[in-house]
């Protein structure tokens, strides 16, 4: 596995402790993270704000399960599965992400995902039909 892969493959490891400032040790200064049709974070410190906030607003659950991870260089693609606590149990949310990683640090971060799909979750409605069936 190449360097850039295990810095994400850690990175993503390291969710579940929903410890936003253990997470800053894998960001560059200047790193950029973006969930697709939402605003960036631009810099570690605003990441890292954003992550507390998804921490904050999930306190009972959050972990992600990588299901694939496929590395090219400094580029990473992850497909994983964003765990939640809902009103019916831990759900998981599909998640496509994009890492670049230069000198050992994550320069770029995106994520694409369904963001209807968290407020279905948590109203308790049946996602089941519109989470792919092989997870």
């Amino acid at each position: 596995m190449s360097d850039s892969a295990n810095v994400v493959r850690q990175f993503c490891d390291l969710m579940v402790t929903r410890d936003a400032s253990a997470l800053r040790a894998f960001l560059a200064d200047d790193a950029i993270y973006q969930n697709a049709g939402m605003p960036a974070s631009v810099g570690a410190a605003a990441i890292v704000e954003n992550l507390a906030g998804q921490f904050g607003a999930f306190p009972d659950s959050y972990e992600y399960k990588t299901i694939n991870l496929a590395a090219d260089g400094d580029v990473v693609l992850t497909e994983r599965l964003d765990m939640i606590a809902t009103p019916t149990g831990v759900q998981g949310v599909p998640v496509m992400g994009t890492f670049v990683v230069r000198d050992g640090k994550i320069v770029r971060w995106t994520d694409y995902w369904d963001t209807s799909l968290p407020g279905k979750m948590m109203t308790g409605e049946d996602v089941s039909a519109l989470v792919p069936a092989s997870y």
